[in-house]
């Protein structure tokens, strides 16, 4: 990145010119090296401009500061762009390296799923050429900015997660991002305590496809909920992919073992072996599939990239912990993506039992209650010896799975993670397979390590 060009981005003043290249840009004082911009941002807790010399020491080229902060002495003659709002400026610069990025931009988007579709994405469009992709799920307002400045010139493929838990979340991220396309992984009430509908989450996720080059395309799966909404908001070709609806471009059937047969037009059909298990992945996959073909890959091109395909961790990942069999789905949890997991898990075969373990599905609002209800209802009377709840709102949950004639004498609660840590251990049975899911905020992996303790 060209200094000149990082200040005319946005509007700031540099006090010093760098003397080495910039090639990288970090929010993290730990991660700054040589050629690094280190980007001083205010958290809720920290402020990052305390630690711009601690980024200086380890080996950061530049700081974007504040213009009204007043750099200790020993930073003071150091590179230091200046800016109103470095957040802001974040934002600014991310806009304009995307506006000189040759690569061909996928933007992914959805209530579940949306890591494990970026992944899969990525890992079938390298088959086709050098692909760059969100690093983990860095997909917020600072997240999406600094993937975007992490793609590679040279690559051939982007693949960028925007996420949204507000509204109003997706305007700064599809105004830098300005894809050539997107797909949605699915739409369904996640973070609906600050939207009041699926209907507002649709709206709210929608504005990516607004977004996509008049050139580009939009994958969306045939019937997801908003899907009017989603395709109003569509100014490109819109390409569908449905599970066992003829009716779409691309057509999947989930076989055993996380393996989905392909259909598109005449061609020939193609097996994806994805290793994971559930309608919900298999439609990850195909979506995918349909995203990497649309994009230029190959059939061939697409299945030899899937071949490098790891799943994100805490994604339906598969451990042992001490005596018991785990399935770590943890990473987080909203009413969609826990029925996908429930189901999924009822159809699994464990020979010495199932038990699973849900927490609180967080950030439901006043539909809390409601929501973990219906899910207990609709999956919660499942094939599995014990059924435990996690925190105050998992209790809904269970009561909802009782209704549906699951037996109450077979339910546990716990008011915290650290109560189920201490009980839970002394509850399972060699062997058995346990699925543990919740909201990020329950942290419910800890459980697996009280476990091999």
């Amino acid at each position: 990145m060209k200094t000149e060009s990082l200040a005319r981005w946005c509007g700031g003043v540099w006090s010093v010119l760098p003397t080495f290249p910039l090639t990288r840009v970090t929010q993290d004082s730990r991660a700054a090296c040589l050629g690094a911009l280190y980007v001083a941002l205010k958290g809720p807790n920290h402020d990052g401009h305390d630690f711009v010399p601690a980024a200086f020491r380890a080996g950061a080229t530049a700081a974007l500061v504040r213009a009204d902060w007043t750099p200790p002495p020993e930073v003071a003659h150091l590179p230091l762009l200046r800016v109103d709002d470095p957040a802001a400026a974040l934002l600014a610069i991310a806009k304009g390296y995307r506006a000189d990025l040759r690569p061909f931009v996928c933007g992914i988007t959805g209530s579940a799923g949306k890591t494990t579709l970026k992944e899969l994405a990525a890992a079938m469009l390298s088959g086709a050429g050098p692909t760059a992709a969100t690093p983990g799920n860095y997909n917020n307002e600072v997240g999406l900015p600094l993937s975007v400045l992490a793609v590679p010139e040279d690559a051939r493929f982007a693949v960028i997660e925007a996420g949204i838990s507000h509204p109003g979340d997706m305007d700064p991220l599809a105004d830098i991002l300005r894809p050539n396309a997107a797909a949605i992984a699915s739409i369904g009430p996640a973070h609906i305590e600050f939207f009041g509908s699926v209907e507002a989450i649709a709206a709210e996720k929608a504005k990516l496809l607004a977004a996509v080059r008049p050139k580009g395309f939009a994958v969306l799966p045939l019937g997801v909920p908003g899907e009017v909404i989603l395709r109003a908001a569509c100014r490109c070709r819109v390409v569908t992919a449905a599970l066992g609806n003829p009716a779409a471009d691309y057509v999947g059937e989930p076989l055993a073992k996380g393996v989905v047969r392909v259909h598109r037009g005449d061609e020939p059909a193609v097996l994806l072996e994805t290793g994971l298990c559930g309608e919900h992945n298999a439609s990850n996959a195909l979506i995918a599939y349909a995203l990497a073909r649309e994009a230029g890959a190959t059939a061939g091109q697409a299945l030899a990239g899937l071949a490098a395909f790891k799943a994100p961790p805490m994604r339906w990942e598969a451990v042992q912990a001490g005596p018991v069999h785990a399935i770590n789905d943890a990473y987080n949890a909203n009413p969609l993506s826990m029925r996908a997991a429930l189901e999924t898990f009822a159809g699994m075969d464990a020979p010495a039992g199932k038990v699973v373990c849900v927490g609180d599905m967080l950030e439901l609002g006043d539909a809390s209650d409601a929501q973990h209800r219906a899910v207990g209802e609709a999956s919660g009377n499942g094939p599995w010896r014990l059924l435990a709840g996690v925190g105050p709102a998992s209790r809904a949950l269970l009561e909802g799975a009782v209704k549906a004639g699951y037996p109450a004498t077979q339910t546990v609660w716990f008011a915290s993670t650290a109560e189920a840590a201490e009980a839970l251990p002394l509850l399972l049975r060699p062997d058995e397979t346990l699925l543990i899911k919740g909201s990020r905020g329950m942290r419910l992996e800890t459980l697996l390590d009280a476990l091999r303790r």
